[in-house]
């Protein structure tokens, strides 16, 4: 008898026009972590050097250029 319920209610919902599901990631979503988690880990990880890297990379295509 669930069985049959549960078969009932997904062609209601496929007829409904949302045949995709009620699990939309958009609204899942996560940018990343976040600072519970920074202040845990984040010793661990060094900071990202790539902002010198860039300006350096500058200085060079600007005197070769």
């Amino acid at each position: 008898m669930l069985r049959r319920f549960t078969m009932v209610l997904r062609e209601i919902w496929i007829a409904s026009g949302n045949p995709e599901g009620i699990y939309r990631p958009d609204l899942h979503y996560m940018r990343g972590p976040g600072p519970k988690w920074h202040a845990k880990y984040g010793h661990l990880y060094p900071k990202s050097q790539t902002a010198p890297a860039l300006a350096k990379l500058r200085d060079i295509a600007e005197h070769h250029a």
